[in-house]
């Protein structure tokens, strides 16, 4: 079920740099306008302007198109998109429209890492460039935490956008964590190990995942995950993510704590999403299920290392099934 849009929402604490002293002042509730649309055509030519632009001028990467940074005191979600000229262009406006529309008061950032020369399969492929643009994520969030002690940071991700934000929350300092993180159809492979990354989330990491994702089924078998499995790689926006072969108890604790995987639903097709690749981006999907989640409360305690997990063995198969419903609990 959806929970109520709270006037409270986006003012408090939740993102935290451990060492920061608490107590910071409550910002006054208020909301920020959602803003109107752009037409498609314009945006187009902003993204072949900003391409050309960063061609003549050497830059590796695009601007931030779609960023709102009104409501920085409230706290930040980043979005990161997926790969490509393309992946760059898909949610940069319907995700901050939908959380601006569900209540979000927090900044609005729309982190462009995407290559200008080499497009969609350098993105994918090309790890080391992509680790160097999640170091300079997990700075920009530093930096953010540092200028605001105490607030609450988010990450949205698409598709190879995932691989950043789990490289970025692997560069974190160990004091500075963020909130909720949500993976949309992430094209690292299913049994990549998410320990470092989840250990930096105080609150879950929710992965939407749907075998009908025709460009990650058809798409992989060709350029491989974007972490670097080539052999038979099965991506975890198709079926959830798996803990790593051998994982120790420690490890199967972490993953039954922190995330979430999440398949497609019927319900989900009247917020325009029924398992397509990007359809999760969609404003009202963003609105309806996924801006929920950014409110869900922190829980940084450490879990505990003999929770009773059940792991399903087959790599192809369906998502990770635990004892614990926190593991399965819906959006």
């Amino acid at each position: 079920m959806v929970a109520p849009v709270t006037s409270s929402w986006g003012s408090d604490a939740g993102t935290k740099r451990v060492r920061a002293p608490a107590g910071s002042t409550r910002p006054s509730a208020g909301y920020v306008g959602s803003g109107g649309n752009r037409p498609n055509t314009r945006l187009l030519h902003l993204v072949l302007l900003s391409a050309g632009v960063g061609i003549l001028t050497g830059c590796t990467w695009m601007s931030y198109l779609g960023t709102d940074d009104r409501g920085r005191e409230f706290g930040k979600t980043y979005f990161v998109g997926g790969a490509g000229p393309v992946g760059y262009v898909v949610g940069v406006h319907s995700v901050p429209k939908g959380l601006r529309r569900a209540g979000y008061r927090g900044a609005i950032e729309t982190f462009g890492w995407q290559s200008v020369v080499g497009g969609t399969l350098r993105d994918q492929v090309d790890r080391s460039r992509n680790e160097e643009q999640a170091r300079r994520l997990a700075r920009r969030i530093q930096d953010y935490l540092e200028d605001y002690p105490e607030r609450r940071v988010n990450i949205i991700a698409l598709s190879a956008g995932t691989g950043i934000a789990t490289w970025a929350l692997e560069n974190l300092p160990e004091d500075v964590r963020v909130g909720t993180v949500v993976f949309l159809h992430s094209s690292l492979s299913r049994r990549y190990n998410l320990s470092r990354a989840l250990r930096q989330i105080d609150g879950r990491l929710y992965s939407f995942h749907s075998p009908r994702d025709q460009v990650l089924r058809y798409g992989l078998q060709i350029a491989g995950s974007v972490d670097g499995e080539t052999r038979s790689p099965t991506a975890a926006g198709l079926y959830g993510f798996a803990p790593p072969a051998k994982a120790d108890k420690q490890t199967l604790a972490l993953y039954d704590h922190r995330l979430c995987n999440q398949p497609c639903k019927r319900i989900y097709a009247k917020y325009k999403y029924e398992g397509g690749h990007a359809e999760g981006v969609n404003e009202r999907f963003i609105r309806h299920v996924i801006a929920p989640l950014l409110r869900q409360p922190p829980d940084p305690s450490t879990p505990a290392a003999d929770r009773n997990i059940t792991i399903d063995p087959a790599d192809g198969g369906p998502p990770l099934r635990t004892a614990s419903p926190s593991a399965t609990r819906s959006p």
